[in-house]
């Protein structure tokens, strides 16, 4: 296996508030200095955005001509990956999956975007002593300690200075402090370099999302901040975007599988006929159906929208406490709306079932809304959300 030190982990993703990171270790004043001249010379480069997924590989090109965008390419790529499969084995599988795409599509571009979530990232909004950007990146590490709860050898650390604030006297400043473990960070380089590409970019996916809402609204949104619920297949990425920055950022391990296995489990299914169940039938809502379906003797239906039910009942109870976490940081908050994306953010009237429940509007998200010309299939457009906020990256971002 390729020891590889990724670029960058870049925590934010949004023009205003961009978390540019810290230069990777690989990186020496020289080559730092050479890719800032070639910058100025010769324009920032795009890159690939690929979001690998336990489920599939989500894949997006896009290029900016004029002040106008342009999807170039993208994929939704499934990974028929045998969940007891040893690691190196699901490795190998996404390798063939990605490089057989980019050979399919003649894929040019070779630096490439990704982005990681769930156990292997942690990120914190803390308040540190009042430094400038040189002196907390030489201090990071023994300044971050105290709020990762990983040995701190073990993960690359970056930040984004949000803004400088009085507390108690003292001079000190907001900051956005992202970790993550090196093993994780390690496995997706290993995978694009494996299938021909370059790795130039980490992410978070939540951050980058942050950059499809810009795209799609600017900074200066009205009306409450949106809250974004990326619902893939083993992680819900949910955050809070408020003027264009990422407020809160929470990981949450009800998602699409969460959903399957309920309606394995209540109707006796295997796994293959789970999902399937669980896609044609989604939630039941409106009573005058539900009534329509005991009648016909449709109990599978019902059955697969009361085990749904409970789940995101479940959702329900987490978004609760992320958003009342928020609330509690300011008086004047507020949610304004709810955005859908992900794999499982089109099941059958999720959004109408947690827009009741929630009592807040929610949509399901088109990240390429803002895209001039043909865009992708309508059915692939909220699982490409991550792919396409990777896409939007430049490879200048890491300076």
């Amino acid at each position: 296996m390729a020891n590889t030190t990724p670029k960058i982990i870049d925590p934010k993703a949004a023009a205003s508030a961009r978390v540019a990171g810290a230069k990777a270790s690989a990186f020496s004043a020289a080559a730092a200095l050479k890719a800032r001249l070639q910058s100025m010379l010769t324009g920032a480069r795009d890159v690939l955005g690929v979001d690998i997924g336990s489920h599939s590989i989500k894949v997006a090109s896009i290029k900016n001509e004029g002040g106008q965008y342009h999807l170039q390419t993208s994929g939704l790529l499934p990974l028929d990956i045998n969940p007891e499969a040893p690691p190196e084995q699901k490795r190998q599988q996404a390798v063939n999956v990605l490089r057989g795409f980019l050979i399919q599509k003649g894929v040019q571009t070779k630096e490439a975007a990704t982005a990681i979530s769930g156990n292997s990232v942690i990120v914190r909004y803390v308040k540190f002593p009042k430094l400038t950007k040189e002196e907390l990146r030489a201090t990071l590490a023994t300044e971050a300690e105290p709020f990762i709860p990983f040995d701190i050898k073990d993960v690359q650390l970056s930040f984004h200075i949000l803004g400088d604030l009085i507390e108690e006297g003292q001079k000190k400043m907001e900051t956005v402090l992202v970790a993550a473990k090196k093993d994780a960070i390690q496995a997706r380089v290993d995978i694009l370099e494996a299938a021909g590409l370059k790795p130039t970019i980490i992410d978070v996916d939540s951050f980058a999302l942050e950059g499809v809402h810009e795209r799609l609204h600017g900074a200066a949104e009205e009306g409450g901040a949106a809250l974004y619920l990326n619902i893939g297949h083993s992680v819900t990425n949910l955050s809070i975007i408020e003027g264009g920055v990422t407020r809160v950022v929470r990981d949450v391990f009800i998602a699409g599988m969460s959903f399957t296995k309920a309606v394995m489990k209540t109707l006796q299914l295997d796994a293959a006929k789970g999902e399937q169940a669980k896609k044609a039938n989604g939630l039941i809502i409106d009573v005058e159906e539900k009534e329509k379906a005991l009648e016909e003797g449709k109990r599978d239906a019902l059955g697969a929208s009361q085990a749904i039910a409970a789940v995101v009942r479940d959702l329900v109870a987490e978004v609760h406490r992320s958003v009342d976490f928020y609330l509690s940081q300011g008086p004047d908050r507020s949610i304004g709306r709810i955005v859908l994306s992900g794999g499982s953010a089109r099941l059958r009237n999720l959004d109408r079932h947690l827009s009741a429940e929630l009592k807040v509007p929610v949509e399901i998200l088109n990240p390429l809304g803002f895209i001039h010309g043909p865009s992708a299939a309508p059915e692939t457009l909220p699982a490409l959300a991550v792919a396409v906020g990777l896409a939007l990256r430049h490879n200048k971002d890491w300076k």
